[in-house]
């Protein structure tokens, strides 16, 4: 049977295989990128917590606010974050990544989401490559948000084994 250490090293290695792919997409289809992103942040937390024991592989298979969960404990304890920069540097991403959590499908019910159109309280329908605010954000090229969320997230990437050990 596979240990926790496993299914965590498995979550980070699938992290950085899907910030290839944000790389590869980047600002040119925003809400693509958006939801990649998620998905790497997603991913990281995942393997994070179930490295420190903080949750079982069965909570990890059945939540999508792992990143809220990591991005708090980074907050919390400052030798999380100063290798990274701190999170005074990071304000903005973070800020982005909470969103980006807020904004998956199984989270948003019935708001602006990253994969699927939904409707508004006027009936109109929407979707995320035309109508997600922080996708918007994310392809507004007097921005720099996409360039900076792809730093931090290899950042982390490359430390994650220094920071979550």
């Amino acid at each position: 049977m596979a240990s926790s250490r496993d299914w965590a090293d498995a979550y980070l290695a699938q992290a950085r295989a899907d910030l290839e792919g944000a790389r590869l997409v980047g600002a040119a289809a925003p809400s693509v990128f958006a939801m990649l992103m998620q998905m790497v942040f997603e991913k990281f937390a995942k393997a994070a917590l179930l490295r420190s024991g903080a949750v079982t592989r069965g909570w990890a298979e059945g939540t999508h606010r792992g990143a809220s969960h990591m991005l708090r404990a980074m907050r919390l304890q400052r030798g999380l974050m100063e290798p990274m920069g701190g999170a005074k540097v990071w304000h903005d991403v973070l800020w982005a990544v909470e969103a980006l959590e807020r904004a998956h499908p199984a989270v948003a019910r019935g708001a602006p989401q990253l994969e699927y159109p939904w409707e508004t309280a006027t009936g109109l329908v929407q979707w995320p490559a035309r109508d997600l605010p922080l996708a918007a954000s994310m392809g507004n090229p007097a921005s720099n948000l996409t360039t900076r969320v792809v730093q931090f997230a290899s950042l982390l990437g490359q430390r994650f084994d220094r920071i979550f050990p």
